[in-house]
């Protein structure tokens, strides 16, 4: 081989070998940056997205005006047949018992509900309770279908003759009979649970009332002497 003397053909292979070996070291670290899990970002802070939170609070005002808008609702109906006896009682020559009589039935129906107007809301924040106080239920109609009456079983004596005159019931008597047997039947206290239950689901309905328990206060019952 021809020996190398000329400084010229030093320098250019030298500078060959300085290049080549660069090739290799840059080779060499590319390698090793493939196999790496990627670039390390544990010097970087993590952003959290800000969470923004809207705050709904419950006005009680808005909770009546809502009730009061519903007025006065039937929440219970109480159908029947009424059936009565007319009885007409006599002396004869002042010693003999004379009854004449007959029996009779008439359909009818009698509602009950609340004024929804007069129902009062109050709030307790610390204990997150809406308070209701409702009124007691009441008697709201009576009705009796005419159409329906029916007289059987009559029972006349010979010496106390019936008259129409003598059957004079008024339909004030039919209603007062019907409403005292309603309320016998328990018509009022299904009334209050039907109306809780509907202003229950009312006010769990509007924003803001999650996360709040409901207590209700009933008033008293105006038809206890």
């Amino acid at each position: 081989m021809k020996n190398i003397k000329n400084p010229k053909d030093i320098f250019y292979i030298s500078v060959i070998a300085l290049a080549f070996l660069v090739a290799i070291v840059l080779c060499v670290r590319y390698r090793n940056g493939r196999t790496d899990t990627g670039p390390d970002h544990s010097s970087v802070p993590s952003l959290t997205p800000k969470e923004e939170k809207v705050l709904v609070t419950i006005n009680v005002d808005t909770i009546e005006d809502g009730l009061e808008n519903m007025g006065v609702l039937v929440t219970q109906e109480y159908y029947f047949t009424q059936v009565e006896t007319y009885t007409k009682e006599k002396k004869i020559l002042n010693f003999i018992n004379s009854e004449s009589g007959f029996t009779y039935s008439y359909d009818g129906k009698v509602t009950a509900g609340i004024d929804f107007g007069k129902v009062t809301v109050t709030k307790d924040e610390e204990t997150k309770t809406l308070n209701v106080e409702i009124p007691y239920s009441e008697l709201q109609g009576t009705d009796i279908d005419m159409d329906s009456f029916r007289i059987y079983s009559e029972k006349e004596s010979l010496w106390n003759s019936l008259n129409i005159e003598d059957y004079n019931i008024s339909m004030s008597e039919f209603e007062e009979t019907a409403e005292r047997k309603a309320i016998d039947s328990g018509i009022l206290e299904r009334s209050n649970d039907q109306a809780k239950e509907l202003i229950r689901n009312f006010i769990t309905n509007m924003p803001g009332t999650e996360g709040y328990t409901i207590k209700f206060e009933q008033r008293s019952n105006p038809y206890e002497s």
